[in-house]
C-alpha cells in the first residue's frame, strides 16, 4: 500500500489487516514503517490536502471531513488543510465556482453546491433569484 502512494497510520492498519494480519503484527509494521520513513503522516496529509484543494469544488468543512474519513486525526487534518490552504490561495468563491457546471441550470448549479457543503449565504449570493434561495429558504 505504501509503495502505491502516501496514506494515513488508520489506513495502513486497515490494509494490513484485511490482509489477515494480528493486532500485534499490524502495530509492528506500522512502526517500522514510520522508522523507516516510509509513513508520515504530516506529509502525506498535507500531500491529500493539496489533492482535494488543487481538484477544487469543496468548501472547506468537506474537505477536513474527507481528510478524517481517510483516517487522519482532526487536528492534523487541520493543521494540514490549513498549511495548503493558506500555500495554494485558496478562496471559497473560486472553489465554489469550480463546481458549477457551464450552461448548467443555475438552480441544479445551486443545489449541488449545497449538497456539498457550502454556505447558503454564499450559494444565494452566487445564484440570486434562484427560487428556494431566499433567506430563511
Amino acid at each position: 500500500m505504501l509503495a502505491r502512494r502516501d496514506t494515513s497510520a488508520a489506513a495502513l492498519r486497515e490494509a494490513l489487516r484485511r490482509d489477515g494480519l494480528a493486532d500485534e503484527e499490524v502495530e509492528a509494521e506500522v512502526e517500522a514503517a514510520v522508522r523507516l520513513g516510509a509513513l508520515d503522516e504530516r506529509r502525506s496529509a498535507r500531500i491529500r490536502a493539496r489533492t482535494l484543494v488543487l481538484k477544487g469544488g469543496w468548501p472547506r468543512g468537506a474537505m477536513h471531513a474527507r481528510l478524517v474519513q481517510q483516517g487522519y486525526p482532526p487536528g492534523l487534518a487541520e493543521e494540514a488543510l490549513a498549511e495548503v490552504l493558506r500555500d495554494e490561495g485558496w478562496d471559497v468563491r473560486a472553489a465554489a465556482a469550480r463546481a458549477v457546471v457551464p450552461g448548467e441550470r443555475p438552480a441544479r448549479s445551486a443545489r449541488r453546491l449545497l449538497a456539498r457543503g457550502f454556505d447558503p449565504a454564499l450559494v444565494r449570493e452566487l445564484f440570486p433569484g434562484v427560487e428556494g434561495m431566499d433567506e430563511g429558504g
